[in-house]
């Protein structure tokens, strides 16, 4: 291929390859190799690898596994390979050695870590994807003062979350999508609900499913399409589920913060749900 045009495919296709490394790492928890990525971008793989070996020369992705007979080359973000690299165990002994100042800035930086966790959390509704943005979903949920509030990480074959209010129970499915939020997604609740009925420990009038998505969370927030699908939309009103964008979350967050809501009142108004017209 001319250099031209290499160049010419390396602007076009470089994000694209970044991205789909990082959303597959979020969505399987796992490591892609180079023919997932060439597969999953349509790039052809040849291309796909020269791209990928220019990244890695470049240091914005590194090769982490493999790439001999039979072994399947493992890509990383350079972000994701420097949190691995920053994250080195200090040995239990170390502390014989410390500083007292140190202790003193330490115990600091803790408190206004926590501080700043939190808001990270709130921001983390906006961009995130799968497990994660689950996380900062019922940590959010929790925070504005719901009962109960059950991140559901351990079950795999129920809903991501759950809390308590006025004695019915919510039932959540979070997604986190570069697309509008579909109908799968709350067929599948639907089936969470019916896992719940089938449990026999309450009335079905006493639960209520929630759909909470992400939708197009690669775009500025306030620049984002319709959050849902037309399929999508039919089957909430069929089920009579309720509905809320991360943004709409967001930013109930933030008149809480402000002091222009309760965190009472932001409950009945997320309780509610957003209209889906």
């Amino acid at each position: 291929m001319p250099q031209k045009d290499f160049e010419r495919e390396l602007r076009e296709n470089s994000y694209k390859v970044m991205q789909v490394i990082e959303e597959y790492i979020f969505q399987n928890h796992k490591f892609p190799s180079k023919s997932q990525i060439a597969e999953i971008t349509g790039i052809p793989k040849n291309k796909c690898d020269k791209i990928i070996d220019h990244l890695i020369k470049r240091k914005e992705l590194y090769s982490v596994f493999g790439g001999g007979h039979g072994f399947p080359e493992v890509i990383l973000t350079r972000d994701m390979m420097q949190s691995v690299i920053n994250t080195q165990k200090r040995p239990e002994w170390i502390g014989e050695y410390s500083f007292e100042e140190r202790s003193n800035i330490r115990s600091e930086m803790q408190k206004l870590e926590k501080e700043l966790t939190k808001y990270e959390m709130f921001e983390r509704l906006l961009y995130l994807t799968d497990v994660p943005l689950e996380g900062a979903v019922a940590f959010t949920l929790d925070w504005l003062g719901f009962k109960d509030v059950i991140h559901h990480t351990e079950i795999k074959d129920y809903a991501d979350i759950t809390f308590e209010h006025n004695d019915i129970k919510a039932i959540i499915e979070v997604e986190g999508t570069t697309k509008q939020g579909d109908k799968r997604k709350v067929l599948q609740l639907d089936g969470w609900i019916k896992v719940e009925i089938e449990k026999g420990e309450r009335d079905p009038s006493q639960m209520q499913g929630f759909f909470i998505v992400n939708h197009f969370r690669e775009t500025e927030p306030r620049a984002r399409g319709d959050s849902l699908t037309d399929q999508a939309k039919k089957f909430m009103k069929r089920y009579q589920f309720r509905f809320l964008t991360t943004l709409f979350l967001f930013e109930t967050v933030k008149t809480v913060l402000e002091g222009k809501l309760t965190r009472e009142k932001a409950q009945v108004k997320l309780w509610d749900g957003e209209v889906i017209k």
